[in-house]
Formats: structure tokens, sequence, C-alpha cells
């Protein structure tokens, strides 16, 4: 009995036709076209392991790791002993995240063939990423060892090396990688790289300007030296290096905000506006995936170069949550249909409307448009700039709120020479400036009024001064942060003069003052007592915000000294000489975490209801 065509099977000898011709569409470039030549033989090639490992390879190469997945696992039921499609495998599942199992793949690549340096490198860099660094440190050894000229392997290598924290180390790998392969451009910007992040900036710059003697088009070297030259405070020279490097890459995302921020540096708004807003018509700006796969939850964070925001990167640093940032913009609207189905929750980062309040409109129109759970919802913010703080907690028990106005700095020349200046010492400065700039403390007309000549078209703030230095003499300013209805001590500054940041402190050389700072981290009751804590739970409170911080002191009489409270607060992870912090650093991150976690779940219940 004769088989209907529809249940004949391919002809086998159809293949090597279906491969030479896939191989000269590989050739002209043609990888879609390969795939569907492949796919429309689906059957055939299922049953041929070289083909369905070339299929496999050919996904790989149009970002399509998930599909690949299935054809290398083809090959192998066919081959199982296949290490080309088993290597291919590890590739795949590395795309998609299954560390564990590429893994597994890339140990049994490297137990075939143990002389093969690139399944070493594959292998280290999979260790790598799991976290087991000092093997990875091996596996990368013995794919130098085996390849002396493997600048991938050396440049990993000194990632690795620096993830250690022996900075050191990772310098001399780097330079020894310049060394073997001068000419690689790659060696030059990692060896850069690992100075900037140590803070060597200068020679940061001249390793980037020795790749790019060599090969003066390297993107890689050209923004990142970019960076180096902002962080110097090179802005000019910075701003052109940037420009060379758009040049390179005309839509690069990084060159685009690099050139922008010169341009705001350089009192440009308009040029920068541009760049700002080429990257934002890209949709989304920067993307961290969860830590852990699969990702618990999709934040939406929305940020403006524009304007003050939430320090965040260190905040969801290995989160259990994927996460996206896109750009908010003055006069720009942001298509809310584009990403809304992915998202669970929206973080507003824009905290500071001392830059204007046209930024926070576009950022409540896109927060509102969503239709998700918003945390710091920016219509809060708008009440949050200094003045307004200083009026809104002007009552709250047992504690000082020093009086702040705002004020041009025209009317304040015009209020001093009328001699209409109130009670001295005065703190001035400039609106939208944190972190100590462009702010003095001034003890007389003369000064306020040279200071007020200074800031030209500035708007200034005015605050009273309270002497807020203990019976030692010294000045100690608290931070604390509250996330939801929880209060969490972060640090504790001790400083010789008023203007106090933990950075310029002598707190790395004195270990009293880290031991004072430790013992409040782990009981800040103890330090402010009932009605101190009291107090703060009165200001959360008040501002009504999800997140955001305090810095403040207390008086001789034990009330709370506030001079800050704000979402622009910064925290990190950095803690070198200060390792007591780093738990109550976690502790905050775990903290917001839930709060997005309890956020994101409410939002999914409701959705669940409504059907």
């Amino acid at each position: 009995m004769n088989q209907s065509p529809a249940h004949t099977l391919p002809d086998a000898s159809a293949l090597p036709s279906i491969l030479i011709q896939a191989a000269t569409l590989m050739g002209a470039g043609s990888y879609e076209d390969a795939i569907n030549l492949f796919l429309s033989a689906g059957e055939l090639v299922s049953r041929e392991p070289i083909a369905s490992n070339t299929l496999g390879f050919l996904l790989l190469n149009v970002d399509r790791p998930q599909d690949a997945i299935v054809w290398f696992e083809t090959a192998l039921r066919l081959k199982p002993d296949y290490i080309h499609a088993m290597s291919g495998l590890g590739m795949a599942c590395q795309n998609t995240g299954d560390l564990a199992r590429a893994l597994q793949c890339y140990e049994r690549v490297v137990a075939a063939q143990p002389d093969d340096a690139a399944s070493w490198y594959n292998h280290g860099v999979v260790l790598e990423e799991v976290g087991r660094s000092v093997e990875a440190l091996s596996s990368l050894e013995r794919a130098i060892a085996l390849k002396s000229d493997y600048s991938l392997a050396f440049s990993k290598r000194s990632q690795v090396v620096e993830s250690l924290r022996n900075v050191p180390e990772a310098i001399q790998e780097a330079l020894r990688n310049c060394h073997q392969s001068p000419e690689d451009p790659t060696s030059w910007s990692r060896l850069g790289d690992i100075l900037q992040k140590s803070g060597d900036f200068d020679r940061a710059i001249a390793a980037y300007d020795k790749g790019l003697s060599r090969f003066p088009e390297d993107f890689r070297c050209l923004c990142n030296k970019a960076q180096a030259l902002e962080a110097t405070g090179r802005w000019r020279e910075g701003l052109a290096t940037a420009q060379r490097a758009l040049r390179v890459e005309p839509t690069d995302r990084e060159a685009l905000m690099l050139c922008g921020k010169f341009e705001l540096k350089l009192g440009n708004p308009a040029a920068a506006h541009v760049c700002f807003l080429a990257v934002a018509e890209m949709g989304v700006v920067r993307n961290y995936p969860a830590a852990k796969r699969p990702a618990k939850f999709r934040v939406l964070l929305l940020f403006s170069p524009e304007a003050g925001n939430t320090p965040y990167e260190d905040l969801i640093r290995d989160s259990y949550f994927d996460t996206e940032v896109i750009f908010i913009l003055r006069g720009y609207r942001n298509d809310p249909q584009v990403r809304s189905d992915r998202v669970d929750v929206i973080v507003n980062l824009v905290s500071d409307t001392d830059f204007g309040l046209d930024v926070m409109a576009s950022a409540i129109d896109v927060a509102d448009s969503l239709e998700r759970p918003v945390v710091n919802h920016p219509r809060l913010m708008l009440a949050t700039d200094r003045e307004s703080i200083s009026r809104r907690l002007s009552s709250v028990a047992n504690a000082v709120m020093p009086t702040t106005i705002r004020i041009e700095a025209k009317d304040l020349c015009r209020r001093v020479r009328d001699g209409d200046t109130g009670a001295f010492p005065v703190i001035v400065r400039h609106t939208g400036k944190h972190g100590g700039d462009m702010m003095e403390l001034v003890a007389d007309a003369g000064a306020l009024l040279s200071f007020a000549e200074d800031a030209g078209e500035q708007t200034l703030y005015l605050t009273d001064f309270v002497n807020y230095s203990s019976p030692d003499r010294l000045f100690r300013k608290y931070r604390f942060v509250f996330v939801g209805d929880e209060i969490l001590p972060y640090h504790l500054a001790i400083g010789d003069g008023w203007k106090v940041h933990h950075v310029t402190t002598r707190m790395s050389d004195v270990e009293w003052m880290r031991k004072e700072e430790e013992a409040f981290l782990n009981d800040p009751g103890s330090v402010f007592g009932l009605e101190g804590m009291a107090a703060l739970d009165a200001i959360r409170r008040q501002i009504g915000l999800d997140y955001f911080g305090i810095d403040c002191s207390l008086d001789s009489q034990g009330r709370v000294v506030i001079f800050e409270v704000n979402a622009s607060m910064l925290i990190h992870i950095h803690n070198e000489r200060f390792e007591y912090k780093t738990p109550h650093v976690n502790r905050i991150k775990r903290s917001f975490e839930l709060l997005l976690e309890r956020r994101a779940n409410e939002y999914r219940a409701s959705v669940l209801a409504s059907r």
C-alpha cells in the first residue's frame, strides 16, 4: 500500500544541498534566511545532529537563545557525546540566565577537551557569574596557559581579581595584559577602567590615551575616558571626547548621555535636552535583570537627567526583581502603552523640585498614565523643597526645624542693602545643590551680600543656623532612612566643624568615632531616646513618602535638630574601613525590596479580583 504524500518521510539526500545553501546564506550575512531554510525542513534537520547544531548556533547568533536550546538538545539526543553542541547549549543557557545548567554543560566540555582554551574561558566566565570567583580564576589561568595571547581571558582574569577586592593585583594583571597584547585596545581600556574605579583618574586617562594612540576611534576608550574626565571636572575636554565617541557610534545611549551631562555642566541645557531626548525616544535607558532567575516582579524607574533624583544603583543591586529605567524630560511625553504590560510597580526617582516643576509635571503624567502602584509618587514631591519642609515640620514636638526661605539672589542683595537681614549667623546656599556645595555660614551682612552678588541669577535658600555642637565641641550628624513605616539608621558622621559630611571626616582614622557610629547603628533608640524616636516617626507621617531620608542631630535638650529631609539622599554599599555599616545598608535594601514586593503583589491581586 502506498503512503500518502502527507506521511512521506523527508528525503535525507536533500540535507547536503540544504547545508550548502545555508552556508552560502551565512557567508552573505543572511542569518534569518538561513534559519528559515533549516526550519522549512525541520523534520529532516531534527534527525541530523550536524544540522540541528548548526541551526542552534544560527539562532544564538540572532539572539534567540531559548529557541537555540531546543535544537542543541535535539543534536545531543541524537549524539550524546557531541561536544560542540554541548558547548552551544552552555552558551544558550548562559544567555537565558540559567547559569546552573550552563555550568553543567561547560564542565562536561572541559572534561572532554581539556586542551581547548575557549572552553576553559567560558567555564571561568560562568563561575564568576555565579559568585565562585576563586574557581573562576583557576579556569581562566588554564585558558591563558593554553593560549598565551588570549586577551579576553586576560581581561576577564583582571576583572575577577578586582572582584576579589585585590585592586593592586588587578592593576598588575591588567598591565601584564597590556604588555602581552599592546595592540589590543581592550587591554588598555580595561587597565583604564580598573584605575578609574580605584580613583586614580589621571593614570586611567593615560591608559585610555595609550589605547587611543593605537586606535583613535576605539569607542570604549573614548567613552570611558570621557567618564574619567567628568570625574576630574574637565568638562570641556570631556565633552569633546564624548562627541568623538558619538561620531563612532552615533546612536549609542552612553555617549549621548555623556554629551548631555557635559552640556548641562557647561550651562547648555538646550543642547543637553537634545541629547537626552534622543535617548528617551529609544525607550528603556537601563536594564537591570534580577540577581536570581526567575524575577519575582518587574519595576519601572522614572529618572530625569535634567533634575535631582533618588540615587538608586546600590539600592537595587543584587535584587530579586527585574528593573527598567526610562528618562523623564521636560516637555516630553513617554508612551505608556509601550511598556505598561511589563510593569508591576513604578518607582519615581525624580525627587528635587528645585530644578523646576516642568520635569515633575512630566513624571506625574507618566506615573498616572501607567495605572500601576507608584512608590514615591511625583505629586508627593511637590512640597519637599527646603522652604516647604521647614514650614511642614515647624510644629513637630521635640524637634527643632530651622526656618528656611527661598529667595532670588538679586532680591537678597536688595534686602541686605536695605538693612533687612534678620539675625546672624545664617546659612546661605544655592538651590538644587547638595553635599555642601555652594553653601556657606555667614556671620554678617557684608559676607551675605558678597555671596548673593557672586550668585548672579541663582535662586538661594536662607536657613537659620542652630549650633548643634556636642559637649566635646564636635558636631554629630545622624542619617536615618524611612522605608514605609520603618525608621532605619544609616550613618553617624562626626566632624570638627558645622559642615559635616561622612566622607570628609576623620572617622576612618579615629577608632572611637567608628565605635560610636557602630553603637548608634546597632541601637539608635539608646541615642535618640523615646521622645527623639517619636519625633522621627512624626516626621515620617507628616512627609508621607514611601522612601526618603533625614539628616539631623540632637541639641543639648535632646531635641531632634532637623537639617534636611528629602528623597535625594545617598545610600551606598562601599564601606571600606566601615564594614560594620554593611548589615544596616543591607537592611535598608531588604526593606525597600519588601516594600516593592508588597505593592506588586497588591496590584496583581487587584487584577485577579477584577477578572
